[in-house]
């Protein structure tokens, strides 16, 4: 590691150059990274529902949709505004009352379900279905022309419509949280630092890193919503305080010889205990990989890329700008203004039982709450209930009396057996409507006699589908019966069939996330207990460590169930890993930092330094951690992103507690066990007081 700090100190242009040409290649690379806002494309291919989703799609060409809902609107006004938004790029087609039935004859002639799924009252509803997926340019496009065309009260909703909305929150709201965050984190930088200057070069080697993660992105093709949404933050917050920590050992290393001798030193020195920090925290994110749900792949390679890449920079690009600044460093210090530990640490372990007791009381509650925590699948659930889309879908519901929808795709066969299926379909529990062509027309109408537009709306040369409803919420236990019925009743008539649409998706979502969370739990835990165990050399360390932090995890969850809340499931299945990961380092600095003192003091007086000398620099780290996920929280109207980064910033907080009040009286009770169970354990200094009696 010498001769590569040599080399860095020795040659800050060609590096200075070396990141300039990586900055601009990363903002060239961005380009080509698409933002995924649908999460079920996360799912696996061979999945039913996801089957039966690529049927529509390239048998039916249905893709994206929306719904529209005109208010007083006449017949053919409606008819007039339906013929303008089918000529809109992006438009495959609409479908409306007019597809099934003569509107100029009596409402008493027409047929009373096909004007009801359409018309009610005043109120009138289109299905629009879009060439391209919701999320896509086109489909957005063509939401943007058809509001720009509407007049008077309307009503725009549908996946299209919420998806446009995600996107256009999620790309609006990260200017403003990211602002907020850089604001607050310069604050509690310059309290933690001596000089102005230091917070602009943490955020410089930091910053760069993040606009290379970004920008190396292109790798993947496509990140998620939620990694966009919160990626660069939670990397700004878990890696800024390996700045501080080579700052800081620059700092005392500078004290004696040559400015480049002292960058040198302290590259090397602080190499070893900033790599073990950021190797834990990459194990937590890579431990995401092996969901089975494909966004833990997707979330955990691009934190776990961009916490290498922050560590990489720290090593490399900082020492270079801070040897180029440090002239100036003189003329802008400032005395440190955040509090320490030194009073606290007496009290810390002077109530060391206490703490043991408080802890053991909280445990199982905590345990027994997360277990029971409930979590929820949808995603118009992550957007607030003012949003126009949210609104729309809402209102529609209520005039047309709307139930979720299934799309059950079974194979084109004789009208008989397809209108016995039809029938037990509606026979089944919960089930409150079917509907396609063999139930909007005449079945003694023959099938050459529909209009060709209708007839290719259902039915392709292989299939046929009816959208089902159902009178129950998107998830839950009643649809999973109801859509594990409908599965039943299928199989005794097909050999091949689907079920998709949001109800049925989610359901599959359910099942394979199943297991997603205790397994990504387990891998974490062994990754980063071996990480641990390499470290320290020590069999008990790594449980006890391990223990401090998961019993925050636990703590961490079981508040939304006590508070009677549910959260998403990815939030739910993620955190675990990112706090065991991100949090960790706190109980490892201080087990290494109390392992040096007991080298010349007793394990009282050992522990007492401890805390005063890593104190400061932990708060440090939790309050930029804080800082960063709770500008999200506060700011963002997307509830997934603010309900992951509150975890988060509210599992530091428990972490930081249960480090400085448990994990200190874990180490003075287990002290003996953990001498003879660690390689190189200092062993315990008696010393004696005024009375002559050992401490």
């Amino acid at each position: 590691m010498k001769k590569v700090a040599s080399f860095i100190v020795n040659h800050k242009k060609f590096i200075l150059i070396f990141y300039l040409l990586a900055i601009s290649m990363s903002f060239i690379g961005m380009r080509f990274v698409r933002v995924e806002y649908d999460m079920s494309s996360y799912l696996s291919k061979d999945m039913n529902s996801i089957q039966g989703r690529d049927i529509l799609e390239k048998q039916f060409d249905i893709k994206g949709t929306a719904e529209l809902m005109l208010v007083d609107k006449k017949p053919y006004e409606v008819v007039e505004i339906k013929n303008k938004i089918e000529d809109l790029p992006g438009v495959q087609k609409i479908i409306w009352m007019d597809d099934a039935e003569d509107i100029k004859k009596p409402v008493e002639f027409m047929d009373k379900a096909t004007y009801e799924r359409f018309q009610r009252g005043n109120y009138s509803l289109l299905q629009i279905q879009f060439t391209g997926s919701n999320d896509s340019k086109i489909t957005q496009d063509s939401l943007k022309e058809i509001e720009k065309m509407m007049d008077g009260e309307y009503y725009l909703g549908g996946q299209a419509a919420v998806s446009g909305e995600t996107q256009n929150t999620a790309t609006k709201e990260m200017t403003y949280y990211s602002i907020v965050a850089v604001a607050i984190i310069t604050i509690i930088l310059l309290m933690a630092t001596s000089s102005y200057l230091e917070p602009l070069l943490f955020f410089a080697a930091i910053g760069v890193a993040i606009i290379i993660n970004m920008g190396t992105n292109f790798i993947f093709g496509r990140i998620s919503t939620m990694t966009f949404s919160v990626a660069s933050i939670i990397q700004l917050a878990v890696s800024m305080d390996y700045s501080i920590f080579l700052l800081h050992r620059y700092h005392e290393e500078s004290q004696i010889g040559d400015k480049k001798d002292a960058m040198v030193r302290a590259i090397e020195k602080t190499f070893s205990s900033v790599s073990s920090s950021a190797l834990t925290t990459v194990a937590g994110f890579l431990a995401l990989v092996i969901m089975k749900y494909g966004i833990g792949k997707d979330m955990g390679l691009v934190l776990a890329k961009g916490v290498f890449l922050s560590l990489i920079s720290v090593i490399s690009l900082l020492p270079c700008l801070v040897l180029i600044t440090d002239k100036k460093f003189s003329s802008y210090k400032h005395k440190i203004l955040l509090p320490s530990f030194n009073k606290i640490s007496k009290w810390i372990v002077k109530f060391r039982n206490v703490a043991i007791i408080l802890v053991a009381l909280i445990a199982i509650p905590a345990f027994l709450g997360q277990t029971n925590l409930k979590y929820y699948y949808s995603d118009e659930k992550t957007l607030s209930n003012d949003k126009k889309a949210v609104v729309a879908n809402k209102k529609i519901d209520e005039v047309f009396e709307k139930n979720n929808e299934l799309i059950v795709i079974i194979p084109k066969s004789d009208k008989a057996k397809i209108n016995g299926v039809v029938r037990d379909i509606k026979a089944i529990e919960n089930i409150s409507s079917v509907e396609g062509l063999y139930t909007m027309v005449d079945r003694a109408i023959p099938e050459s006699f529909v209009p060709e537009s209708v007839r290719k709306a259902f039915v392709s040369n292989e299939y046929t589908y009816f959208l089902v409803g159902i009178g129950s919420d998107t998830e839950g236990e009643v649809t999973k019966v109801t859509i594990e019925n409908l599965q039943k009743l299928l199989k005794n008539s097909y050999d091949k069939f689907y079920i998709t649409g949001e109800p049925a998706i989610y359901l599959d979502l359910q099942n394979v996330t199943s297991s997603d969370f205790v397994n990504v739990s387990i891998i974490s835990i062994i990754l980063i207990g071996l990480i641990l165990l390499i470290t320290f050399k020590s069999i008990t360390l790594p449980i006890i460590l391990v223990f401090v932090i998961q019993l925050g995890i636990w703590i961490n969850l079981s508040i939304p169930y006590f508070q009677g809340e549910v959260v998403n499931f990815i939030s739910f299945i993620v955190i675990g890993a990112i706090q065991l990961g991100a949090t960790v380092d706190y109980a490892i600095l201080l087990t290494s930092r109390y392992k040096e003192n007991l080298e010349e003091l007793s394990p009282l007086e050992a522990m007492k330094k401890t805390i005063s000398d890593t104190g400061r620099s932990v708060l440090t780290s939790v309050l930029i951690l804080v800082a960063g996920t709770f500008s999200v929280y506060f700011i963002t109207t997307i509830k997934s992103a603010a309900e992951i980064t509150l975890l988060i910033g509210r599992g530091a907080i428990i972490s930081l507690i249960l480090v400085y009040v448990l994990l200190p009286a874990l180490l003075l009770i287990f002290g003996r066990i953990i001498g003879s169970t660690t390689f190189g354990w200092p062993k315990p200094i008696k010393i004696e007081n005024n009375r002559g009696c050992e401490k």
